[in-house]
């Protein structure tokens, strides 16, 4: 652990906070969707199909909350540290 390591700002602590506010009902409304679907529709013929079309559309629209989430809880103003460059003794 280096012991000179800035704190984390505090503004990208509070995006990522907002933005999982966002994002924590959000799937929890899709996943409650999908759970009355699946009970409700009888999963046979157009319907079965309609089924998994919203089932992939929903994966995809909760994966990409959570990335987006991820994206603003990161500190990107920082640039990784270079490899420390070793030196072959002559």
């Amino acid at each position: 652990m280096d012991p000179y390591t800035t704190a984390p700002s505090q503004s990208r602590w509070r995006r990522g906070v907002y933005a999982a506010g966002l994002v924590i009902p959000f799937t929890a409304t899709q996943v409650w969707a999908l759970l009355v679907l699946l009970r409700l529709a009888p999963l046979d013929g157009l319907v079965g199909q309609a089924f998994v079309l919203v089932l992939l559309g929903s994966v995809v629209a909760i994966w990409a909350g959570w990335r987006w989430t991820w994206q603003l809880g990161r500190d990107r103003d920082l640039r990784p540290e270079p490899a420390p460059k070793t030196r072959i003794p002559t």
